[in-house]
């Protein structure tokens, strides 16, 4: 079987309309470089992973241009909340691009989740969600299975973020480890990439559409990086070749001095 190819973008903090910047870098024109660039690597054709804050503050109008741009560029396109998000004004705005939380992808499937939480940054897998799980992993049984939701389960080394990663990860852990076909976990909020292992289930988050936070700090600060996006092969023997590309010569530069978000 073909194998699978997924591009995952996240945290655009997009706002009402173009001139909407994030840390000094205008993120509708970030977002729109990442497609770009995504298109120059040769996998336009990719279904993109939208994982998170894909608004900055919930704004209809956001996920408005959203679907515009993302029509304007004929992509496909699957989306989850993050914390910045509101899932009823996304599946309300992002009209050519309904909802789908377990999605056949042939040998593989695609289970998302929302580890939102009402006016909070951190993560939490609420009961519901947990029932979700567990039955997309029924609905997929037999496939390999990637999971996306927006929060990291585990510490990434970046002692402000550590605070906000998900507060119940271990009962997420357990459903998942008793399936026995998860083959990958993605993640988005961190603004950084970090690669490892969560228990032995491969496990990865991927840098923004538009500004980086720095690794390694103890408070807020923001990331020289640009832009970035991470590419996903699925091979039909179950295994997973993945990595992360940064635009090439995009300005503006973020604001280093900026203290929050």
């Amino acid at each position: 079987m073909d194998t699978i190819h997924l591009t995952q973008i996240t945290d655009l903090h997009l706002g009402t309309d173009a001139s909407a910047t994030l840390g000094g870098v205008p993120t509708l024109a970030s977002f729109e470089a990442v497609l770009q660039a995504v298109a120059d690597q040769g996998r336009g054709t990719d279904t993109l992973l939208l994982t998170g804050d894909l608004a900055s503050h919930c704004q209809p109008e956001a996920y408005r241009l959203l679907n515009s741009t993302l029509n304007a560029h004929q992509k496909q396109a699957i989306w989850l909340p993050g914390n910045h998000d509101d899932s009823q004004l996304m599946a309300a705005n992002l009209v050519n691009f309904p909802p789908r939380s377990v999605v056949d992808l042939g040998a593989w499937g695609l289970l998302t989740l929302d580890s939102s939480q009402p006016n909070k940054p951190g993560g939490h897998i609420s009961d519901l969600q947990l029932q979700h799980v567990e039955q997309g992993l029924q609905t997929l049984a037999g496939k390999y299975i990637l999971l996306a939701m927006h929060h990291s389960p585990l510490p990434v080394g970046c002692a402000w973020l550590d605070k906000q990663q998900i507060d119940n990860q271990q009962q997420l852990q357990e459903l998942l480890s008793r399936q026995g076909n998860v083959r990958a976990v993605i993640t988005g909020h961190v603004h950084q990439q970090f690669d490892g292992h969560w228990g032995q289930l491969p496990i990865y988050s991927t840098p923004s559409s538009c500004v980086q936070f720095k690794q390694h700090s103890e408070d807020f600060a923001l990331s020289e990086q640009p832009p970035g996006y991470r590419w996903l092969d699925l091979h039909s023997d179950g295994t997973v070749h993945t990595g992360v590309e940064f635009l090439r010569g995009f300005a503006p530069h973020p604001n280093l001095d900026c203290a929050s978000y």
